[in-house]
């Protein structure tokens, strides 16, 4: 049997009474004990109850926070701490209350102006078996951390920004675990994501598509081979985009172990893209071909003038004489073919850099039609020659014979283009390119153009040399039957009339090459014939100044057939000599380029300063762009381009005569 006695109400609450005490007095010891723990402490920690008020403090928190002379237990936490009671503190806060250890970064504003503070808060629960809430906040400074922090991400932004800009992308492979990583301009540059990188070396080699896969897997078993230094190179050709780029890959391959034992580690390499920098490198080898040519032509266009004149020279004076008609047919058939050679070497100086001065406005179908008997004449037997003119209105400003020789070049092109027999078609027509047109043709734009189509019948031309078509020395004939300079001057000539060509060609379908030139307003007025009125001299004393002896010898013929008398000089040197010394000259007639130091130019500026009542007269069959630079003189002195007809040497010298005031 048991006998249960229950305490009195009284007796109860006492006891209550009495164990509460008992607790508060526990926890108070504890918290004594934990206040006393903490005050010594050498880092910057506090104690808080649940209302977030001092419980403790270290000497390091009141220094860190100038708390030094406050008294802060019960005092609530104040916002000095962390300035406009920052959500992510007060939210670690109460995770740590609910018992979890957290922490958060707070920026610390200073007043002073100076930079500001990062602090790390470091929340930690204390457990208390009687259920009261405390924690233990830990402050650290990091700001030397988070600045840090922010210079290599700046730099790591830096580096990104500079790959992705010059076209570089940085990747690393590990041996052990396969796993590849690239950067994000990696990625760029080959139009990849990071979830569709290839998983395989195949798929690799599908994406970066080296033109030479022999050269490629010699290369890479060199680099991976452990007695070599595991360097790799090699070019490749990806499409991204639907444009086939130009890429170099470089890698270095890390080795670990020695002897038998090394094997690779892993790899760190850079993709760069090359394209526009091939690009750059073709347009300059371009650049340097056509200077060759240029210097080239210049030569053989001064050489052959010469030649010209000397011809064009005395059959001229044969004509003067008392000939039958017979005679006089083929003096002007082969005085014709001087002109035509004349023409030739037009389009040499324009290859060569030259000017030409003889843009006119041309009716374009009326002049075709004029000058087809000469292009029907370069035409191998069985090749049908057909001209269909659809631009009857059509006016161009051009010089006549660039233009007839550009033609001319096409026509010969489409003739060789076509080994038995065929077809040549040339067809004017006035078209109207849009925008979208345009951007079809290289170097095309929009506007109003004549087109001149000539088309072939033969075996066509790959696209691959279509595209370098008109690069100096590229050609498509066999050799010994192209230069590869005929497209080119094509080109050149046709730019300068400020227009373009367009190459279409269907490999065994023919070819068609269209030179498309704006079409001007009005035509100049027509040009007058040729006079065959000379104006003769009056015996004046004219000065011939050339180093070639036998265009020299046609000048001074020429000079005597239309009443000049006459002297000469085979260099700049000479000719002074020669007036120094007393000759009564009018008029000094000098090639431009000399023997000797002195050009032409040189010897025109010394006869204005020294002898200015001499006139001066210049001829040339090619003044290179280097000395007209260096040598050039103003006002300008006339110059006749060689060769030169008689009747226009006449009206030069009496031109020249009338521009200085006549002797006393």
């Amino acid at each position: 049997m048991c006998r249960i006695v229950q305490d009195s109400p009284t007796e109860a609450g006492a006891a209550m009474s009495e164990l509460s005490q008992d607790a508060d007095k526990r926890l108070a010891k504890a918290d004594d004990i934990l206040a006393r723990f903490v005050t010594e402490a050498p880092v910057a920690v506090a104690i808080f109850d649940a209302q977030m008020r001092y419980l403790a403090w270290s000497q390091e928190w009141a220094c860190r926070f100038g708390l030094q002379s406050v008294d802060l237990l019960g005092r609530a936490h104040h916002p000095d701490l962390v300035q406009g009671e920052s959500p992510g503190w007060l939210e670690a806060f109460r995770l740590a209350l609910a018992g979890q250890a957290t922490s958060c970064d707070v920026a610390q504003v200073r007043p002073s102006g100076d930079k500001d503070v990062w602090l790390r808060w470091c929340m930690r629960p204390i457990p208390a078996a009687e259920g009261a809430a405390r924690v233990a906040v830990f402050v650290t400074d990091i700001t030397h951390q988070r600045q840090v922090e922010a210079e290599l991400q700046r730099a790591a932004d830096r580096l990104h920004q500079i790959t992705t800009s010059l076209g570089i992308g940085v990747f690393e492979h590990d041996f052990a675990t396969g796993v590849t990583a690239v950067t994000d301009s990696y990625l760029a540059l080959l139009g990849l994501t990071r979830d569709n990188l290839p998983k395989t070396s195949e798929d690799w080699l599908a994406l970066l598509r080296p033109p030479d896969m022999t050269a490629y897997r010699a290369a890479l078993d060199r680099a991976l081979d452990p007695s070599g230094d595991g360097r790799f190179i090699i070019e490749t050709h990806p499409v991204v985009d639907g444009v086939e780029r130009v890429m170099e890959v470089k890698f270095r391959v890390v080795f670990r172990g020695e002897g038998a034992d090394r094997r690779p580690e892993h790899l760190v390499g850079v993709t760069v893209d090359q394209t526009e920098s091939r690009s750059l490198q073709q347009v300059l080898s371009r650049a340097q071909k056509l200077e060759t040519a240029g210097r080239l032509a210049g030569m053989v266009a001064h050489d052959f003038n010469n030649i010209l004149t000397v011809i064009l020279a005395n059959l001229e004076l044969a004509g003067l004489r008392d000939l039958d008609e017979d005679l006089r047919v083929l003096l002007r058939n082969a005085a014709d073919a001087a002109e035509m050679g004349a023409g030739f070497t037009k389009r040499l100086v324009v290859l060569a850099g030259g000017h030409s001065a003889g843009e006119t406005s041309i009716t374009i179908d009326e002049h075709i039609g004029r000058v087809w008997e000469v292009f029907q004449r370069v035409l191998s037997d069985g090749i049908a020659f057909r001209f269909h003119p659809g631009a009857k209105d059509a006016v161009v400003l051009v010089d006549a014979a660039e233009i007839d020789g550009a033609i001319l070049n096409l026509v010969m092109n489409a003739r060789d283009a076509q080994s038995v027999g065929g077809q040549i078609d040339v067809q004017t027509e006035i078209v109207e390119l849009t925008e979208t047109a345009a951007a079809r043709i290289r170097g095309g734009r929009p506007g109003r153009f004549l087109r001149i189509a000539v088309r072939d019948k033969g075996d066509g031309i790959p696209e691959a040399v279509v595209a370098r078509l008109g690069e100096p020395f590229v050609t498509t004939k066999a050799p010994g039957r192209g230069s590869g300079l005929g497209l080119t001057s094509v080109i050149l000539t046709v730019e300068r009339a400020g227009g373009f060509l367009q190459v279409t060609s269907v490999p065994g379908h023919g070819t068609e090459m269209s030179v498309y030139l704006p079409v001007v307003a009005t035509a100049s007025p027509a040009a007058a014939p040729a006079s065959t009125e000379y104006p003769f001299g009056n015996g004046e004393l004219v000065l011939v100044v050339e180093d070639d002896p036998m265009v020299r010898e046609a000048a001074l013929m020429r000079l005597e057939a239309i009443g000049y008398a006459v002297i000469e000089a085979g260099s700049a040197e000479a000719a002074l000599a020669l007036i120094e010394a007393g000759e009564p000259v009018d008029l000094v007639f000098s090639d431009v380029v000399l023997s000797g130091p002195m050009s032409g130019f040189n010897l025109v500026r010394e006869l204005r300063t020294r002898f200015p009542g001499i006139a001066t007269l210049l001829t040339s069959g090619h003044v290179s762009s280097a000395i007209r630079k260096g040598d050039a003189i103003g006002p300008p002195v006339p110059l006749l381009t060689k060769p030169y007809p008689l009747h226009t040497l006449a009206e030069a010298v009496a031109a020249a005569l009338r521009s200085v005031p006549p002797k006393a």
